[in-house]
């Protein structure tokens, strides 16, 4: 049979690329917007003004930048204050110097009509420094700079509102999937560990079963090692897991009573990948303790079109030393169910005595 390849993955942008494409489109929009903002109608000046767009734009770059990896990150969010209100005095004489400075070269340089060099010349080709030395100069470039760059100042906060939730969502996706593989991991080991120890003694006592339990518990290891690390399995591989499972436990226990039922059509269903294992593999423990055909374990699936329910039930005759609902495995299912299938999913579990009922029910 052919191996099957995996398919290519689809080309991805790093998150870097991401955000230098991100700026790129948003700094064409805003050319625009400064292009047809200086040329509605009625405006005080006409003629060719990509000059004075191109002026506004470059510093509406660079204030954009100092915002969200400087003044914003580093100085306002970490209560610096007094630097933060620094660097916002700092960019007030930068915008008065700056358009002072494109004002000039503009005029002297730049093919502009009439009206707009004389408007050049009357609001920021005039000496600055009155506007730089005093309260009410600082005021109206305060204001000018509002008037002509309010836009990209409010992107600017906008933007890092969303760099934020973006970095705090892949910080809750890493912690989940840091949670969710030490969750997976633990049923291995345990899983292993258990049966390893069954098969020493089967082995030790020259056995028959042990080498049926040494070739379902290899079935068993290559499905659990090189099937499982994905987010969704198909259905059906997950539930001859489950059967091949079952059919070691009775080679292990073959006093008890061990039925296992499948109901409803299995199609392209997914499922989280050794889910429903736990619940099942530690109904075994601590049978031992007592006769084995006191024990009586019954399993059922339903599984419907986007649901699947577990029942289980078991009887032991006497109580066991060792409680299901406390043991570090179904609470680490349990774990497992609230993080990948929330509000997806519900458990009733009930132990009394000798009889323990497992009903579980699930969105797929």
């Amino acid at each position: 049979m052919p191996e099957l390849l995996p398919s290519p993955a689809e080309p991805r942008l790093s998150p870097r690329a991401t955000a230098v494409l991100m700026q790129l489109v948003l700094w064409l929009l805003l050319c625009g917007f400064y292009f047809a903002w200086n040329n509605r109608p009625n405006y005080h000046f006409t003629g060719p003004i990509w000059p004075y767009v191109l002026l506004e734009w470059g510093f509406a770059i660079g204030l954009f930048n100092c915002l969200v990896y400087l003044i914003i990150p580093r100085w306002l969010l970490r209560g610096r204050f007094g630097l933060a209100l620094l660097g916002a005095v700092v960019l007030i004489y930068t915008y008065r110097l700056w358009m002072y400075a494109g004002a000039l070269l503009i005029i002297h340089y730049a093919p502009i009509s009439a009206d707009l060099r004389y408007n050049l010349q009357k609001s920021y080709a005039e000496s600055p420094w009155p506007d730089l030395t005093s309260w009410r100069g600082l005021l109206g470039s305060l204001m000018d700079l509002l008037a002509t760059v309010l836009f990209p100042i409010v992107i600017s906060f906008v933007t890092y509102a969303l760099v934020i939730e973006r970095r705090r969502l892949a910080l809750e996706r890493d912690h989940l999937h840091l949670e969710l593989s030490y969750l997976k991991a633990q049923i291995n080991p345990q899983f292993l560990f258990n049966t390893l120890g069954t098969l020493q003694r089967l082995t030790r006592s020259r056995d028959r079963r042990a080498g049926d339990v040494v070739l379902h518990l290899a079935d068993l290891m290559r499905y659990t090692l090189y099937e499982t690390d994905t987010e969704r399995v198909a259905l059906s591989r997950e539930l001859e897991f489950l059967e091949d499972y079952l059919a070691l436990e009775r080679l292990l226990h073959p006093e008890a009573t061990i039925t296992h039922e499948v109901e409803g059509i299995v199609t392209t269903q997914q499922l989280a990948p050794l889910l429903l294992h736990p619940f099942l593999e530690r109904l075994f423990v601590g049978i031992e303790a007592v006769p084995g055909s006191s024990v009586h374990i019954q399993s059922t699936i339903q599984v419907d079109a986007d649901t699947l329910t577990l029942l289980i039930v078991r009887t032991t005759g006497v109580p066991l030393a060792h409680l299901y609902r406390t043991d570090a495995a179904i609470e680490a299912a349990l774990r497992r169910l609230a993080l990948q299938y929330p509000h997806q999913h519900t458990v009733q579990l009930k132990e009394e005595n000798a009889h323990l009922r497992l009903h579980l029910r699930l969105q797929l």
